[in-house]
This record gives C-alpha cells, sequence and structure tokens, in this order.
C-alpha cells in the first residue's frame, strides 16, 4: 500500500504507540510505502519515499494513495513545490470548486503537481492562481513557493539563517523544531536537494574535504563522540572567521576552530570535529 501525508506536520515514531519516541516527522506532502499494519490496525510501519526512513506513524494521519499516483509522483519531481511562507494555507476542492476542507501549512511542505491558473485577463491576484493535485483531488494554495535558484555559499547560508532561534526538537524537522540533522536537510531541501536523514548517513555523502583551511561557506561539518558522528551544522565563513550554524537548544551560530565547536556562553568545546563534507 502507499500514502501521502496530508498534515503539515506528522511524528514517525520508533514503536506504534503514541508514547513511544519521536524519530523523525512526516511533512505534507510526502509519500510513503506502507510496510506493515499493528494488530490493532491503528499503527503503519512506513518507509518514507523522501529520505528512506522508516518508523510508526498513526494510520489517521496518512491518506492512502494508488501506485499509478505514486509511481507519477516519483517520475515527475520536477513538478512539485515547497512552500516558502512560515505559514500558508490549503482548501480541498470538490468538482465544482467549492472548498470542503481547510489545512494550515508551513515552510517545507510539499505542493505535489503544483500549477498555476491561466489568467490572461489578469483579473485574479497571484495567490488565487495556485493550485496542486493529489490522487485525483485539487488543492487551491495560498501562500509562496521557493524558486529554483542555483545553490552557493551565499543562498544556503541565507535560507539556513532563516531558521535561526526555532527550538531544538529531538526527531524534528519543520520550522517550528528541529534536531540537528533534521535542520540541514530542510535547508538543502529548500533547493529540491533531497539528502538522508541523520547525521551519520549525511558524513557518507558528497565529497570530502580534508583540512579546514578549505572550507567553503555551505559546508557540512560533523562532530563525533569516541569516532561516532552524532552531530551536524553548516559552515559559514563571515569576515575570515569560521562559524557553524546548527541546532543545539535552538539553532544558533557558534565559533568553529580545528577542534570543533566552541561555546562562548560556557567557554568549552561543545562538540570535536570529525569530518567535513561538500554536498554541491
Amino acid at each position: 500500500m502507499y500514502a501521502i501525508c496530508l498534515l503539515d506536520i506528522s511524528p514517525i515514531r520508533r514503536e506504534a504507540s503514541d508514547k513511544s519516541e519521536q524519530v523523525s516527522q512526516l511533512r505534507f506532502g510526502e509519500i510513503l510505502e506502507i510496510k506493515e499494519v499493528s494488530e490493532n490496525k491503528k499503527w503503519y510501519r512506513i518507509l518514507s519515499y523522501f529520505d528512506n526512513y522508516e518508523g510508526w506513524v498513526d494510520s489517521l494521519q496518512i491518506h492512502e494513495i494508488s501506485k499509478e499516483y505514486f509511481e507519477s509522483y516519483q517520475e515527475n519531481t520536477n513538478k512539485h513545490k515547497i512552500v516558502s511562507n512560515i505559514q500558508a494555507s490549503c482548501y480541498l476542492l470538490d468538482t465544482k470548486g467549492n472548498i470542503i476542507n481547510f489545512m494550515c501549512l508551513s515552510k517545507g511542505a510539499i505542493l505535489p503537481f503544483f500549477w498555476i491558473k491561466e489568467d490572461k485577463k489578469n483579473n485574479l491576484k497571484p495567490r488565487n492562481k495556485a493550485f496542486f493535485e493529489v490522487d485525483g483531488k485539487t488543492f487551491w494554495y495560498k501562500g509562496y513557493v521557493f524558486n529554483p535558484i542555483e545553490i552557493s555559499s551565499k543562498t544556503v547560508i541565507s535560507r539556513a539563517l532563516t531558521y535561526k532561534n526555532i527550538p531544538y526538537l529531538w526527531g524534528g524537522r519543520s520550522f517550528f523544531g528541529a534536531d540537528c540533522s533534521g535542520f540541514v536537510q530542510e535547508v538543502f531541501k529548500s533547493f529540491s536537494k533531497f539528502i538522508p536523514r541523520d547525521a551519520y548517513q549525511q558524513a557518507e555523502i558528497g565529497e570530502n574535504i580534508q583540512d579546514l583551511k578549505n572550507l567553503k561557506s555551505g559546508d557540512l561539518l560533523f562532530f563525533h563522540r569516541e569516532g561516532r558522528v552524532i552531530h551536524v551544522g553548516i559552515a559559514w565563513i563571515q569576515n575570515k572567521n569560521f562559524q557553524v550554524i546548527h541546532a543545539r537548544g535552538r539553532v544558533r551560530v557558534d565559533k568553529l576552530d580545528q577542534t570543533g565547536i566552541w561555546d562562548d556562553d560556557k567557554a568549552e568545546y561543545s562538540h570535536h570535529l570529525h569530518s567535513i563534507r561538500r554536498i554541491f
């Protein structure tokens, strides 16, 4: 079976229980495969198409879709858009164009098969022209989307800094709370660059940069405990000063050197540098 998330944020849990640890999240518009159904049919063990993450989700928080739509979604990723607003909204329409349901969306939600209504006489406001499709259902979208721009050191840092001071949330990957790897994943997702979910997985992609002197803004910085990657952030070189944008307590900017992340408040290193990867 196949499904799509039609809530802005839905928790993925380690076990089939509301009390279980949140290990990640689904975002609106992300598709998945249902691998297993719990005995009481309340929970589905899913595999997310977005980042191949597995876990348990509440069956009431996802919507089943056809295999044909699932396959078409994968084959036409260039037709999907990503919400850029902190807050936006969408409206499910019936066949006559009447509103039958409403949902709030936020930055990072995916709008599958996004299209703009033709308006030759320019009678419609820009926000009244946008629609997207989910397995035969049409949604009217009110908000903005990320425009396709070239990924560069400047654009990555600019988008990363828009998350500054959002709270740290274990398993989170949204503007309302993110863990270290979820934050990094969401920044690159805004460029339609989809990377793995966890820090240790992200540490295996891209080009290895051997020395800090070769660092560029936008590179991924990985940190370890006893050799195991446990943390990730985004490098930012400002006025020749090395810094890292990362989620620790909140998304913040800290000093960086060959040893690791220096916490000015506590006058100590919070993390020790493991490796550097360049992914664009």
